[in-house]
């Protein structure tokens, strides 16, 4: 279940961006083969994937026998909470396309669409969308973030904690947090079963560099004291 405590937050399309932008691992599918990348592709500043050196030769052979030089594929990503939680799959990532010949031996997904599925729904995301959107200021950086404010900061998480609504609070055996982007930090209220809530609280301003976080958070807290 996820609840909202102050609007803001990312597009779907923004969420796209910012999957790809801070992914360090992928999986390419073509008619003939799937192949895990890791660290082996790059964004370019209007989201386009470029893959390098795939291992082996399949996908260049794939492509090479083709009939027009390009070659039907999706690359599918998996964004995962970098604390530990019950479940830290957070949204699951497919970019629709087709692949051509990129310089330095790469390949170049020419994205068509995209499929985002996170809170339990799945959106269509057209390339016009994706073209106009920027990935989050906080995405590469998130994870680091994130990692310290649940393992530094318990003080601060349970502060934050106090902010949600009462009954979400009195039904939670742990709480962490889950999300993390330029609008607001997300909280995990974990129950005694295998059920969850989220609560999103919005900061009072748009955080513009990761620098900025710190304030944010006491903002909330200092905020609503």
């Amino acid at each position: 279940m996820y609840a909202h405590a102050r609007d803001g937050e990312p597009t779907p399309a923004q969420r796209v961006r910012s999957v790809v932008e801070a992914a360090d691992s992928l999986t390419v599918t073509t008619d003939g083969h799937s192949i895990g990348l890791v660290g082996l592709h790059t964004v370019d500043a209007s989201g386009g994937l470029t893959l390098h050196d795939p291992p082996g030769e399949h996908l260049g052979a794939e492509l090479d026998a083709s009939l027009d030089g390009t070659l039907p594929a999706v690359v599918e990503f998996t964004d995962v909470a970098p604390v530990h939680l019950r479940d830290r799959v957070r949204a699951r990532l497919s970019l629709h396309g087709w692949l051509g010949t990129a310089a330095d031996r790469g390949l170049h997904l020419h994205t068509e669409y995209a499929v985002l599925a996170e809170h339990g729904r799945s959106r269509r995301i057209g390339v016009d969308e994706l073209v106009t959107a920027q990935p989050d200021p906080l995405a590469r950086a998130e994870a680091e973030l994130l990692s310290h404010l649940d393992s530094a900061h318990e003080d601060m998480v349970r502060a934050l904690a106090r902010l949600a609504p009462a009954d979400v609070r009195a039904a939670a055996v742990r709480v962490r947090p889950a999300r993390l982007d330029q609008y607001g930090i997300t909280l995990r209220f974990e129950h005694a079963g295998r059920s969850h809530q989220e609560v999103r609280l919005g900061f009072g301003k748009v955080v513009r560099y990761p620098e900025e976080v710190g304030e944010g958070i006491r903002g909330l807290v200092v905020g609503r004291v």
